[in-house]
């Protein structure tokens, strides 16, 4: 039977505590009890390594990411990193609907968003709006070019709908048919997909300036 514990009504079970931290620390039950919004956590840039170690251990696809350019933060209650937001290179060359067509430097893709169950409401839609508002900066200093818009693809078959880029004015763009995401797999692309899943996925895009 999993364990479980409940706090302020939010229930949380092992795969919601944060991969380095332990089954239910007394430190990481009482930090989180303590968070009542989500503009009570801090937001940090954190390294590729990191934030891959955590999107595999909690991200539903438990894979990790092989980007030549990306930049990365973490969702920081206290000492505990229970978020990671990552933005990178896109896996084309250069979108033709995007227009005029756009380069990877300039089209930064929300590649990952994972964050521990339990927390308090509006805390993606929160954390995802502040690290978009960060890399602009941080992927110049990265790439050493100027972020015109940031894409992203939403995973329909896997069950999510796109609220989260509509609340955070993203635009749809899209519906694609490519690869399926083969969850648990090495990689989405060349592992045989044991899921059966759909491939459609939509595409988001919001622009800097419009």
């Amino acid at each position: 039977m999993e364990q479980s514990i409940a706090i302020d009504n939010r229930s949380f079970v092992k795969d919601s505590i944060p991969y380095y931290v332990g089954l239910f620390t007394n430190d990481y039950e009482k930090t989180i009890s303590e968070v009542k919004s989500p503009k009570s956590f801090t937001i940090n840039k954190i390294s590729h390594s990191m934030a891959n170690s955590f999107v595999f251990e909690h991200h539903y696809l438990h894979r990790r990411l092989y980007i030549a350019r990306n930049v990365s933060y973490g969702l920081f209650a206290k000492d505990f990193c229970v978020g990671v937001c990552m933005f990178g290179y896109p896996v084309w060359r250069e979108y033709p609907e995007l227009v005029p067509p756009l380069s990877v430097n300039e089209t930064p893709e929300l590649l990952r968003l994972c964050t521990m169950k339990g927390l308090p409401k509006n805390t993606e839609s929160y954390f995802t709006s502040r690290c978009m508002k960060k890399m602009l900066n941080d992927w110049e200093k990265e790439t050493g070019t100027k972020p015109k818009c940031i894409t992203s693809f939403c995973d329909n078959a896997m069950g999510f709908s796109g609220a989260l880029y509509k609340s955070l004015n993203f635009s749809f763009l899209r519906t694609t048919k490519g690869r399926s995401s083969n969850p648990c797999g090495t990689h989405g692309k060349w592992q045989k997909n044991s899921q059966k899943q759909d491939s459609e996925k939509t595409m988001y895009v919001y622009y800097f300036n419009r």
